[in-house]
C-alpha cells in the first residue's frame, strides 16, 4: 500500500507541473474501488498532496468511496480532518445473502452502521449506491432498500444493474446455469419501482443512474456529463484533457515500476478525439442527463444544424413520444430512458 500511495504522490507532482498552475480544481473524487481498504492515513496523504499543488476552490467537493465493511470511524475522522465533504457508501442491497453470492465484503449491519458513524462525524453528503438485475434478486428487495435509503434521507442515490464481466466467478456460474439472472422486464420493473419511489419522496433524476435531493447532485458525475476535463491519478486512471482521452496502465507492478523508478508518467495510451467524436459524445453524454442537449451551444460547438439536419428522425422520435424540446433543450422522455442508446444512435452522424 505505501508503495502504491508514493507512487501516487509522484504521480501527482509530476501532473501538476502541467496543469497545476492553470487549472482551478472545483471537485475531487477519490474512488474507483475501495480507497476505505488503505491504512490510516493514506487517503487523507493523498488528498493533502493534491492541495499542496493544484488550485482547489474554496467550495471545492470532495468525495470518498467507502466500503462499508473495511471503514472505521478512525477514517472517517481522518477524511472529514483533511477536507472531505462528500461519502459515497457501496451499499448495493438489503439482502444478505445476494450480498454473499456477489462476495461482497460486508454486511447489511456494515451498512447501516458506516452511515451511522457518518453522521455522527456530521458528513451530510452522502451518495448509497444500490444495485439492480442481481441474481435471485426480486422487486420486494428493490424495495426494502428503497425504504431504508428514503426513511433515513439518503441526499442522493446511484442506482445502477449489473453488469457482468467476463471470466469473474459469477458470469461463470450465469453462463454455466447455476445463477439466474433476472429477466429483462423484471429488471425494467425493478427500475421502475426506483423511479415512482424517489421521485415520489422528493428526489429529483438528474442522470440515468443518479437521484439526489434538490442541491445535491454531484458536481463531479456533471462534469463527466458535460464533457468537462478531468485528470485521474493511479492504476486505471483515465483522464480527459485537450480534447484527448488518457489511460494509465492497470498493472500495478508496471505502475510503479514506471513512476518510482523510471520517473515518467505511467501513460499506456492517448487518443486525440476527431470533430465526429466530440460530437457524438456531447450528445450521448448530455442524453443522459435530466436537463438534455443545448440545442444552441451543440450548434454552435459543431457549426451545424441539429433540428434541421436530422429531422426526420427528431420527427419520428417526437411523434412517438422518445423526446422532446423545451426551452431550447432536447431531451429524452422518461419513458424512454430504456431505448436511449436507439435514440442516440438515430441522432448521430
Amino acid at each position: 500500500m505505501d508503495d502504491y500511495v508514493n507512487a501516487v504522490i509522484s504521480e501527482i507532482n509530476m501532473q501538476s507541473k502541467l496543469y497545476g498552475k492553470t487549472s482551478e480544481v472545483t471537485s475531487i473524487y477519490i474512488g474507483g474501488g475501495s480507497p476505505s481498504v488503505l491504512k490510516d492515513g493514506l487517503v487523507a496523504k493523498i488528498i493533502a498532496e493534491i492541495k499542496n499543488n493544484f488550485k482547489i476552490l474554496q467550495n471545492c467537493e470532495i468525495s470518498v468511496e467507502v466500503n462499508p465493511g473495511s471503514v472505521t470511524e478512525k477514517k472517517l475522522l481522518e477524511y472529514k480532518l483533511v477536507g472531505v465533504n462528500r461519502l459515497s457508501i457501496g451499499g448495493q442491497t438489503m439482502n444478505q445473502k445476494i450480498i454473499d453470492l456477489l462476495d461482497r465484503h460486508h454486511t447489511v449491519a456494515d451498512t447501516k452502521n458506516a452511515l451511522k458513524m457518518a453522521r455522527k462525524l456530521g458528513f451530510e453528503n452522502i451518495n448509497i449506491d444500490m444495485m439492480l438485475a442481481l441474481p435471485t434478486q426480486k422487486a420486494k428487495d428493490v424495495k426494502n432498500m428503497l425504504k431504508f435509503l428514503v426513511k433515513n434521507k439518503i441526499p442522493h442515490i446511484s442506482p445502477y444493474s449489473l453488469i457482468l464481466e467476463p471470466n469473474t466467478p459469477l458470469y461463470k456460474m450465469v453462463n454455466a446455469g447455476k445463477i439466474k439472472l433476472p429477466t429483462e422486464d423484471e429488471s425494467v420493473e425493478m427500475y421502475n419501482i426506483v423511479y415512482d419511489t424517489l421521485t415520489k419522496h422528493g428526489y429529483k433524476r438528474y442522470e440515468v443512474s443518479n437521484f439526489a435531493y434538490p442541491d445535491y447532485e454531484s458536481r463531479h458525475n456533471l462534469n463527466y456529463w458535460k464533457m468537462g476535463e478531468y485528470l485521474a491519478f493511479g492504476l486505471a486512471g483515465h483522464s480527459f484533457v485537450n480534447n484527448t482521452r488518457i489511460a494509465n496502465t492497470s498493472d500495478i507492478d508496471t505502475y510503479i515500476k514506471m513512476v518510482n523508478v523510471e520517473g515518467i508518467l505511467p501513460i499506456v495510451s492517448q487518443e486525440k478525439l476527431t470533430l465526429s467524436q466530440r460530437k457524438e459524445e456531447t450528445l450521448m453524454l448530455a442524453l443522459r442527463t435530466a436537463e438534455g442537449l443545448n440545442l444552441a451551444e451543440f450548434d454552435k460547438s459543431f457549426n451545424c444544424h441539429l433540428m434541421s439536419d436530422k429531422k426526420k428522425e427528431i420527427d419520428f422520435l417526437t411523434s412517438h413520444n422518445f423526446i422532446s424540446i423545451r426551452g431550447g433543450y432536447l431531451r429524452v422522455n422518461d419513458n424512454a430512458f430504456y431505448v436511449m442508446n436507439s435514440i442516440i444512435l438515430k441522432l448521430v452522424d
